[in-house]
């Protein structure tokens, strides 16, 4: 998490000093276009001028658009989907720290069992911060995958096993 933290400060001073060195390039053309008009000298295309003295700012927000944006919406699809993927039995954690088991999935809410006294208690599917059943089985999957490639034995994955069955049968 602190990794991620530090590659994102990293990331944004970067964007940073891109948009600064961009905005040095076109006060500079600026400069050299009201120098050469001074002069008597008139440009070939003024669209063209226009384009080149825009083209800096164009690839800093291109750039700030891959380094920045396009992640966080990657972790938002994932977040998205693992509450669509909620099911009941699931232990999962609210963004206020709640932990319990789900009872009941809705359309928007879910009844969570919580404590020794099974408080029920119903959030809505925003709220889920994490689950935890499917963490956990992610984490066993990835250890028998490691397993598996330090005894020497490579792991196939489940979708090509189903697709080379289906080769076989036919």
């Amino acid at each position: 998490m602190r990794n991620k933290t530090i590659f994102r400060l990293r990331a944004a001073a970067a964007a940073g000093s891109v948009l600064t060195a961009c905005s040095a390039l076109a006060v500079t053309a600026f400069a050299e276009e009201a120098a050469s008009s001074e002069s008597g000298q008139q440009s070939g295309n003024p669209m063209l001028a226009l384009l080149l003295q825009l083209s800096p700012f164009v690839i800093a927000l291109l750039l700030l658009y891959l380094i920045m944006l396009r992640p966080q919406q990657k972790r938002e699809k994932q977040a998205q989907a693992m509450r669509e993927n909620v099911r009941v039995g699931d232990e999962v954690c609210t963004a206020g720290g709640i932990i319990g088991i789900v009872l009941k999935v809705n359309d928007d809410s879910v009844v969570l069992e919580t404590g020794g006294e099974r408080n029920k208690i119903r959030v809505k599917k925003w709220a889920i911060h994490e689950n935890i059943t499917q963490m956990e089985e992610q984490q066993a999957a990835e250890r028998e995958r490691k397993a598996a490639r330090k005894n020497g034995i490579a792991a196939a994955p489940a979708e090509d096993s189903g697709k080379k069955k289906k080769k076989n049968d036919d």
